[in-house]
């Protein structure tokens, strides 16, 4: 058993650059083998559609070099690259050149239960078994509200999920799908393990703005965990936001993009306030594991 390193070039194999530019180099001992499989998870992924398949190749055990285009804004600015979203995702069709290119052979992938243990597996050629496993995964998860809310309050989902603040982003864009403009989103997630990785450590306290931030990734070299940040922008820049992060440490309070509160009751009563009379309220206690629709608003699910 060895682990993957995406900054030591060195042990990657250039193998060329995909249709539209992007430079693909894979971990050597994957391209060297003479069989390829790859274990996976499928779940709703707030870029690239789906987890699982395509993503255990790149970004998987890709070298930095090629993960840095792919988590761009070329790819996180389109609105396509969303949960849900694999017929016209422009991510989802460069995972599967690249996974093409390195030649995936075979998956092993599962979907899984409330109770996380698994509900389904599906497994042969990377592409026929994958599809299978989100169309399995995209009808046991859809949910369809009739139009937008006023407001959410979503988490990450328990456990893994929600141990770092980097993660829990995910419960806020899965819910921001069935919020109006404008409208209000309040995050619960117990980050028990802090606010992530230093490179996104070291953002959360740049003290920019949301809309600032956007602004200076635009033709910027692109930095280590700034996608997951430019992600949340893109939701902070249209809704407002509210946080419960009760393991994250105090001095990342101030850099949230939104307001954080010292306990949930607080935090919900804040939200509710926000409401206008006879407003809605989506409640989604799975948050990331939902496939959120409103059938009058922004599509999350196609």
């Amino acid at each position: 058993m060895v682990n993957h390193d995406s900054r030591d070039l060195a042990s990657h194999r250039h193998l060329g650059a995909t249709g539209s530019g992007t430079p693909v180099h894979i971990d050597e001992r994957f391209i060297a083998a003479d069989l390829r499989i790859t274990l996976g998870f499928i779940e709703p992924h707030l870029m690239l559609g789906y987890s699982g398949g395509r993503k255990l190749v790149a970004p998987g055990i890709a070298a930095q070099e090629t993960i840095k285009v792919l988590h761009s804004p070329k790819f996180m600015r389109d609105e396509r690259s969303v949960e849900g979203s694999i017929e016209d995702n422009p991510l989802h069709r460069e995972l599967l050149e690249i996974a093409r290119m390195a030649r995936h052979d075979f998956i092993v992938d599962v979907a899984l239960a409330r109770d996380r243990s698994i509900a389904a597996v599906f497994a042969g050629d990377p592409e026929r078994a994958h599809r299978s496993g989100v169309e399995f995964v995209s009808r046991v998860l859809l949910e369809v509200l009739d139009e937008p809310v006023d407001a959410a309050i979503t988490t990450s989902a328990g456990y893994p999920l929600d141990l770092t603040y980097y993660q829990c982003i995910k419960g806020v864009t899965a819910a921001s799908h069935i919020v109006k403009p404008g409208g209000s989103i309040l995050l619960a997630a117990a980050c028990t393990k802090g606010v992530g990785a230093p490179e996104f450590a070291r953002m959360i306290q740049g003290g920019v703005s949301d809309a600032a931030f956007l602004e200076a990734l635009q033709g910027a070299p692109v930095t280590v965990d700034q996608w997951q940040l430019e992600k949340l922008a893109l939701v902070t820049t249209r809704q407002r936001l509210a946080w419960y992060v009760p393991g994250l440490p105090a001095e990342y309070h101030a850099g949230l993009w939104g307001q954080s509160y010292a306990t949930l009751e607080a935090a919900v009563a804040a939200l509710l306030s926000t409401v206008p009379p006879g407003g809605t309220v989506a409640v989604i206690p799975e948050g990331p594991y939902v496939l959120a629709k409103a059938q009058a608003g922004e599509l999350a699910v196609r």
